[in-house]
């Protein structure tokens, strides 16, 4: 359960950052060059993060699940 609220609180964290862009844009009169740079380097972390989390997942997926079993 843990390893799942990891990857939710982490897909939320890029959502609202995501969110805070847009809004950002949207409340800019006209988007000027600054503003695109801005989100360019804004957009490229998020790619970085949610490739991190692509990576992260895969190997998640691919490890065996253990369970004990006991024997009485």
């Amino acid at each position: 359960m843990v390893e799942a609220e990891y990857v939710v609180c982490h897909l939320r964290s890029q959502a609202r950052n995501l969110q805070e862009m847009l809004h950002y844009l949207e409340s800019r009169e006209t988007v000027e060059r600054g503003d695109y740079e801005f989100v360019h380097a804004k957009l490229r972390e998020a790619i970085k993060q949610l490739k991190e989390m692509e990576r992260y997942s895969s190997q998640r997926k691919s490890m065996p699940c253990l369970k004990a079993v006991w024997w009485n």
